[in-house]
């Protein structure tokens, strides 16, 4: 669902690029809505503070609510996105579902919701609770790219506890990864703006400028901001308390066969590579590649510019064979293997011709603990 495009008779606008922000040629109609430091939604009540990040169908933004008194996260979608998006009706779903199960604390909860008219459309706005970096910011900060075993296992611990919530709700996330657990900040507490920047820093404006010098239409920013810098590195997380975030790929397993997924691809469920139902199992797959993640310093799959038969190949070397039901319907596999399936060693394929188990990986990941602490079996498949 990509923000609808301008009449082809127009010609496209091109803007300066500018570092950490959304592509500006975004703001268009049907697009990303122009926000400002200052501006105030919702009858006054949110007060913008500063940017907290972006994605293809959103800019996330730190607001000050002025009726409860506390600093929350308002997501303002593109305008293309109002009639398709189910994102609110499914954290209404969350939010008014089984209260007393261990793990809603580590959802994100709906504050509010309303919408606005702007030049580019009406946009649907979506406040939940602020939050700080996520788990792959944390680690992307760090020299070790490692948790304290301590941390780790608090983080997997809450994941899980989240994800069962969810299912328990009927819902599956669709996108449930390290980008999207996020940290709990302190940096959030009640405070005036003043003090709040000198936690995060002032907000960046930065020119917004057409390539061909023209003028600015009311349908972009007259400055664009980069997020605000909240990232702490692995190795000086201490509070752990999580939330599972942005369930804009969300769905009701009731209500919807889904189709695709838009999960980074060395993290997408092999049902998606061979055309199978996509159920809460997917959640439990890539949380489960997450996991692995977190617990230790490297993704459980690796590649250079991967294609699915890639992934696949990375599935069968960290996990073991496939089901006979995938091989025989996986159209490239000679590409990788022979006959038999044993691994080709001329591929032309940029992959290494023989297999990494998952035992001698969990060996290797850093932590200096054996498999047997994992309660891991070494003789099972574990893509069956």
């Amino acid at each position: 669902m990509e923000p609808s495009s301008p009449s082809t008779s127009l010609p496209q606008i091109v803007y300066q690029w500018q570092e950490g922000v959304e592509s500006l040629e975004g703001y268009r109609p049907g697009g990303y809505h122009p926000t400002h430091i200052g501006d105030r939604y919702h009858d006054d009540r949110y007060e913008v503070v500063h940017k907290l990040g972006h994605g293809s169908y959103s800019t996330v933004w730190l607001a000050k609510d002025h009726l409860q008194a506390r600093y929350v996260a308002l997501k303002i979608l593109v305008g293309a996105a109002l009639e398709k998006n189910s994102e609110g009706k499914v954290l209404r779903a969350l939010s008014s579902c089984k209260t007393d199960h261990p793990g809603r604390a580590y959802v994100s909860t709906l504050l509010d919701e309303f919408t606005i008219n702007g030049p580019n459309g009406s946009h649907l706005c979506i406040v939940n609770e602020a939050a700080g970096c996520s788990v792959a910011q944390s680690k992307e900060a760090s020299i070790t790219w490692k948790f304290t075993p301590k941390v780790a296992r608090a983080i997997s611990a809450q994941a899980l506890l989240g994800l069962d919530y969810i299912h328990s709700c009927g819902i599956i996330h669709g996108d449930l990864h390290s980008n999207n657990i996020l940290f709990i900040s302190s940096n959030f507490s009640w405070c005036t703006t003043e003090e709040l920047y000198r936690r995060v820093e002032e907000p960046q404006k930065l020119p917004v400028e057409r390539l061909d010098g023209g003028l600015k239409g009311p349908e972009v920013p007259k400055y664009c901001v980069p997020p605000a810098l909240m990232f702490q590195s692995s190795e000086e997380v201490v509070d752990s308390q999580v939330l599972i975030s942005d369930f804009g790929e969300a769905f009701f397993q009731s209500e919807e066969e889904r189709q695709h997924l838009h999960t980074p691809i060395l993290l997408l469920p092999p049902e998606m590579f061979f055309h199978e139902h996509l159920g809460p199992a997917v959640d439990v797959w890539t949380l489960g590649c997450t996991l692995y993640e977190i617990l230790g310093e490297r993704p459980l799959f690796e590649g250079f510019m991967p294609d699915e038969d890639d992934v696949v190949a990375e599935m069968i070397s960290t996990l073991g064979p496939l089901p006979e039901r995938w091989w025989d319907r996986w159209e490239h596999k000679t590409d990788l293997f022979l006959e038999d399936g044993s691994w080709k060693t001329d591929t032309h394929r940029v992959h290494a011709p023989y297999p990494r188990p998952l035992t001698e990986r969990l060996r290797i990941m850093g932590r200096g603990e054996d498999p047997a602490t994992c309660e891991f079996s070494p003789g099972r498949n574990y893509v069956s």
